[in-house]
């Protein structure tokens, strides 16, 4: 007989988590130069309390305190797959679910999950002698493939000419330009000076993500792979003509909606890149989950290792460039406490 999980509190807190101390004054300058005051990162713990004694923990990008009003007295089973309420409940609904059921959240979405998941390190579009020195700390740290932003205000031929002084022949480097290459000529010629790099693997949105004849025009003559971000796209047009090899979905399309697009791209023979745009081990870790429970998904991206703390106490080990999904029940994830409360806002 299943645990009734009666909803007794839930409730939300917010943080306030600086950059980490490496990129801190790179990052603030870039997003200055995007217009954008910011040198913080404002994430949203959830924590919903059950009749059980169960705790589940979640993470939301907004103040969610609307959502988690008339939660009290409802079931956690009532809850489970409702996305309504946002990423923060619905994270938190998994979780309970999971420990209920006394097994790893990624069991919820499959009856054999992988063990291990590709995560992938990540970093603005830094200078070059620190974009040097955060591939080699990503290197150490077990990761082997890293996601860079592009941008005009530095040249991306300089930053991986750097990147290559520091990782091996084999370390993997992705070029996220977010539209900001402008058009294919520009974009074929990046890819062209970038070529005597051999750790350059793949571009992420080189141009607008409605220039459809633009895309044709890449996908023709660009030897790299390519991404596109899914919610952006006409993803029809992309899924019929091939006209790219992954898609990026964001953080907000967790549980039967990124089931949903892996079962597509099984379909199609395109992949997942599963970005977590929030900033905590909580969904860095429930991020894991889902990527182990779904084949299509091949790597996950977290900015969780750009911010001062990532407010959990286990820590995410990297090996050879996987990550070994817990097996406890639930996330598997516990908060740090003493954290929490430096950064409360």
């Amino acid at each position: 007989m299943k645990l009734r999980l009666k909803i007794t509190r839930a409730e939300a807190i917010g943080l306030r988590i600086p950059f980490a101390e490496p990129v801190r004054e790179n990052m603030v300058a870039n997003y200055r130069r995007e217009n954008v005051d910011r040198s913080y990162y404002s994430p949203w713990i959830v924590r919903i309390h059950t009749d059980a004694g169960l705790v589940g923990l979640g993470e939301a990008t907004a103040d969610p305190r609307v959502q988690l009003a008339g939660l009290s007295g409802r079931s956690v089973w009532d809850l489970l797959h409702d996305a309504s309420r946002g990423n923060g409940v619905m994270m938190a609904v998994y979780d309970l679910a999971a420990q209920a059921a006394g097994v790893p959240v990624c069991r919820l979405f499959s009856s054999q999950p992988r063990r291990t998941i590709q995560q992938i390190w990540w970093s603005h579009s830094l200078r070059p002698e620190l974009m040097k020195a955060e591939a080699r700390r990503g290197f150490e740290l077990g990761y082997t493939v890293h996601k860079i932003k592009a941008r005009p205000y530095e040249d991306p031929v300089e930053q991986v000419a750097a990147m290559a002084e520091a990782v091996p022949h084999d370390y993997r480097i992705l070029v996220d330009a977010n539209g900001s290459f402008g058009s294919p000529g520009k974009t074929l010629a990046v890819a062209e000076a970038l070529q005597r790099f051999h750790q350059v693997k793949a571009f992420e949105q080189p141009i607008a993500h409605e220039d459809l004849p633009g895309h044709r025009e890449i996908r023709k003559h660009l030897k790299l792979r390519l991404a596109v971000h899914w919610e952006a796209v006409d993803v029809r047009s992309f899924m019929l003509e091939s006209l790219c090899d992954s898609y990026v979905v964001e953080d907000f399309l967790w549980g039967p909606a990124l089931m949903e697009k892996s079962a597509l791209c099984e379909l199609t023979g395109q992949r997942l890149w599963v970005e977590n745009g929030l900033n905590t081990g909580i969904s860095q870790v429930f991020q894991a989950h889902m990527a182990a429970a779904l084949p299509n998904i091949e790597f996950t991206i977290s900015l969780t290792h750009a911010a001062e703390d990532d407010v959990v106490v286990e820590r995410f080990e990297m090996d050879r460039g996987r990550y070994t999904v817990p097996q406890k029940p639930g996330i598997g994830v516990t908060l740090d406490e003493p954290a929490v409360d430096k950064y409360r806002v």
